[in-house]
């Protein structure tokens, strides 16, 4: 992603994996916001203690103003309506996966654990 895209907008914040993005993202210099309909703690409480805006619910006027970026949790259908609204914009748009790929591992070499034991040992080994 190139710099100029400092305001991202994700839908489904408070999801674990788009919680944990969304601080990742906020770490690294990002104005980061994004909407939700469930909102509870800890994610929530650790969104807002970093500064990021939470709107409840998912409504077309959540995405002003107008972010440079909108990252698509997988828990949002193409019949939210905020997601209509976007699809009616020119607003860039990309899923969680294309945006840990493009903003934290586009110039490094992924290692994948997988299996039933020994996943946390390996990862430490590996870190």
């Amino acid at each position: 992603m190139d710099g100029l895209r400092k305001n991202i907008y994700m839908m489904g914040i408070c999801g674990m994996g788009m919680g944990s993005l969304a601080l990742l993202l906020r770490a690294s210099g990002y104005n980061v916001r994004g909407s939700d309909e469930n909102i509870f703690p800890p994610m929530s409480t650790q969104l807002r203690s970093s500064g990021i805006e939470i709107c409840h619910g998912y409504k077309p006027e959540n995405l002003e103003p107008r972010p440079d970026l909108v990252i698509v949790g997988n828990v949002i259908r193409k019949t939210n309506p905020e997601a209509e609204a976007l699809l009616k914009s020119d607003i860039p748009y990309i899923s969680m996966c294309e945006a840990l790929r493009e903003f934290f591992l586009k110039n490094k070499k992924p290692i994948v654990v997988a299996g039933t034991h020994g996943k946390s040992t390996t990862s430490t080994l590996a870190t």
